[in-house]
């Protein structure tokens, strides 16, 4: 398992790569969010997108990292979980504990205040229907 740090402000990014099984890897991955926690991050977004399994003692770094971000009034969020992941999420009911998100830009755009809403452009059909309507007002 190999994690990749970004910042985004007071937001810090984990992009995790490979299973996060075994002890050395849950240990490696809780370390890297109380570091953030200690040098002043208040929100961790742990994208998962690149973790293909993850095994229990995973999880209950996730939950003692969640539980880490919290005690320094910040908090952990999970992005680009797997459909096999999210399964195990909501079987083990920590769906209700974490905050999860499809993508780190909506992540961001949630803590951040900044709307990641699609600017939508009308087709040229419907611009010309609005303007013939707005002709015969």
């Amino acid at each position: 398992m190999t994690i990749n740090e970004r910042q985004f402000g007071r937001i810090v990014v984990l992009d995790v790569r490979g299973p996060i099984a075994g002890r050395d890897a849950a240990a490696a991955l809780l370390a890297a969010i109380r570091r953030r926690a200690r040098t002043g991050a208040r929100m961790v977004v742990a994208n998962l997108g690149g973790v293909p399994s993850i095994d229990l003692g995973g999880l209950g770094a996730l939950v003692e990292a969640g539980s880490a971000m919290r005690a320094v009034d910040g908090g952990l969020t999970l992005t680009g979980i797997t459909r096999r992941i999210r399964d195990l999420i909501v079987i083990t009911r920590l769906l209700t504990v974490f905050d999860t998100f499809e993508s780190v830009e909506d992540a961001v755009a949630a803590f951040t205040g900044v709307s990641r809403a699609p600017l939508t452009v009308p087709s040229p059909a419907t611009l010309g229907a609005i303007t013939r309507f707005l002709r015969r007002a």
